[in-house]
């Protein structure tokens, strides 16, 4: 089950199992009784190896964003509600043009973004409310680890709303603590173009941008499409 995870399944026909249940074995169909179909592996079923159970699939959220539930098996249900918690599914890998498409979770991408930028703040700075922090990331390290990375219920939350007000309550302790914090306050930047003295940080994504090579942070209003001065700098 786990290798089709991101794959939408198609029915092959009754006879590709020899009208036998996927799952027990009996057989089903014409006189044997109804053949019922999992809409996560595509299988023939059994009334009692599947009995209308319903759960949403991981695949068609990720190339349909379809977030209705699907009958399945119930070995399927299982299996669907043992993994909905893990995160198994990879946006940019399998389909990165959801990004654009779907509004909600091109914002909670963003919001990733901004929440992996004050990960480095946070994980250097010895004050009781990073730990605290911490703490309610936890056991979901991988929203600031890796920002494509989701699991199912990650989707079904980010759909509902919930994930957002999750992670911008989250984002609003961490960004205070930054500005207020005598340690962290001092990790920001100078803009590399306008050299305001004004401490700029990566996080503020909305006005500021980081060169993905050297790591500096200048305002977006000051870049246009100059090179980095830093990297330019460094290349002499």
């Amino acid at each position: 089950l786990m290798a089709i995870l991101t794959h939408i399944a198609n029915e092959q026909g009754l006879d590709s199992q020899n009208y036998q249940c996927k799952g027990c074995g009996r057989n089903i169909g014409m006189i044997y009784g109804e053949a019922k179909v999992c809409s996560y592996d595509g299988g023939y079923y059994c009334y009692e190896c599947h009995m209308d159970e319903d759960h949403v699939i991981p695949a068609r959220v990720i190339y349909n964003w379809d977030l209705r539930k699907h009958r399945v098996a119930r070995c399927t249900k299982l299996f669907l509600l043992q993994i909905e918690e893990e995160p198994l599914l990879n946006i940019d890998e399998t389909n990165p043009t959801l990004y654009s498409v779907v509004e909600e979770l091109e914002e909670i991408k963003v919001l990733r973004q901004q929440l992996q930028h004050l990960k480095g703040f946070l994980l250097t700075c010895k004050q009781p409310i990073a730990d605290d922090i911490r703490r309610r990331i936890w056991p979901r390290e991988y929203l600031w680890d890796d920002i494509h990375q989701y699991s199912l219920l990650d989707l079904i939350q980010t759909q509902s709303g919930q994930l957002a007000h999750h992670l911008k309550k989250i984002i609003g302790q961490c960004t205070k603590h930054v500005y207020k914090c005598d340690l962290c306050c001092q990790k920001g930047f100078i803009c590399e173009f306008c050299n305001d003295p004004k401490i700029i940080y990566p996080f503020e994504v909305k006005t500021t941008f980081q060169c993905p090579k050297c790591k500096s942070v200048s305002h977006k209003s000051c870049k246009r499409d100059e090179n980095c001065p830093k990297c330019a700098r460094r290349q002499k």
